[in-house]
């Protein structure tokens, strides 16, 4: 089905030398969970854009997602997304993924290099988990709508109150440091399938995350942070957003990212994404 999918979409033009990088979180900026006429019809004119500047060799953009790259292609069909990425940075920017003409469904080497040097395992996020709950009283749950991979194991922590929470969450944090695992904990949206009152909190290898994919391919294309761009929803992406000059949040964000990063489109989804790449790039 993954290859099938690939090929009733139209694939973007390999860009060698681009001028522009665009970052984009994938649920509740790229793809909405609740669509209707007017979210495909703002989609459908996104994608022209970037199809067509990539054509002209300007552009490369990519979705950086937390979800598996089986779940992206499951919601493209849902969301009838009829336009492939350059890439897909999946799983928390664990996996990279080009498509375009010349290179459907193949990962990046130099990337995969970088995590095999890591110190990650499931042995040692287990063992976080075990002294966590052995410890300090403090329980995550496995999350099994998005599945975890070789190099992102995620869990689910329930809220409490807010100083509990606090200081739970700074324990999560020292416990996953000391066995050089980082872990990214951001309050759940709800928008995007996961439960409410909940955090996600996601063990990933140290020197991987959002802000480091964006690290990685700007040095890739050679490309400054002047000239890339970067689009999210939620408290997850704020890292991301940080790493480029054009970092927004998309009109339908969270009020927790919203209170935290001040850069929001004029408007929700593809229509806010559209309007500040035109705002930026065409003048």
């Amino acid at each position: 089905m993954f290859l099938n999918k690939i090929g009733k979409c139209r694939q973007v033009n390999e860009v060698k030398n681009p001028k522009y990088l665009i970052f984009f979180d994938f649920d509740e900026t790229y793809y909405p969970h609740e669509s209707n006429e007017y979210r495909q019809e703002k989609i459908r004119e996104l994608e022209n854009y970037l199809f067509n500047k990539s054509w002209q060799q300007q552009l490369i953009f990519g979705w950086v997602t937390g979800s598996s790259i089986e779940s992206v292609i499951r919601k493209m069909e849902k969301g009838k997304i009829e336009l492939f990425p350059h890439f897909i940075a999946s799983n928390l920017g664990t996996e990279i993924t080009y498509f375009d003409e010349n290179h459907l469904n193949i990962t990046d080497s130099d990337w995969n290099e970088l995590l095999e040097q890591t110190k990650f395992s499931a042995d040692k996020v287990e063992n976080i988990v075990k002294v966590l709950n052995d410890k300090y009283d403090i329980i995550l749950e496995p999350q099994t709508n998005i599945g975890s991979s070789r190099f992102k194991k995620n869990y689910y922590y329930k809220e409490q109150t807010l100083i509990v929470d606090e200081n739970n969450i700074e324990k999560i944090r020292k416990v996953a440091k000391e066995n050089d695992i980082f872990v990214n904990i951001n309050r759940c949206n709800p928008l995007a399938g996961d439960p409410e009152d909940s955090y996600d909190v996601d063990f990933i290898p140290v020197g991987t995350g959002k802000d480091k994919i964006v690290e990685f391919m700007l040095n890739k294309y050679k490309v400054s942070q002047n000239d890339a761009f970067a689009f999210g929803d939620s408290g997850n992406d704020l890292l991301m957003l940080k790493s480029v000059t054009h970092g927004f949040l998309v009109e339908n964000a969270t009020e927790e990212a919203k209170s935290k990063h001040s850069k929001v489109s004029i408007g929700e989804y593809a229509e806010g994404i559209l309007n500040t790449l035109q705002s930026i790039i065409e003048d």
